[in-house]
């Protein structure tokens, strides 16, 4: 297993596993599995510079996107 998921192998489920597999995810995608609603998605997606267009579809990536979550986590975690 690639990167770090390994770490956390006993708190992942199938939805995790399922939701890992993809690189690119929708909005709504994100509002489910994150527990965010639309508009928190949508700017911190855009914060992240983790949105990408594809023809008329817009993406998250979510690599970049949980970087994202994971720098902001620290820092208000440092105040």
């Amino acid at each position: 297993m690639s990167g770090n998921a390994w770490m956390f192998s006993d708190q992942i489920d199938d939805e995790d596993i399922l939701f890992m597999q993809h690189e690119f995810i929708s909005y709504k995608m994100a509002c489910d599995y994150y527990h965010l609603g639309l508009k928190p998605v949508t700017r911190l997606s855009h914060e992240a510079g983790a949105i990408y267009k594809i023809g008329d579809k817009v993406l998250i990536k979510r690599s970049i996107f949980e970087e994202y979550l994971r720098q902001t986590r620290r820092e208000d975690g440092a105040k």
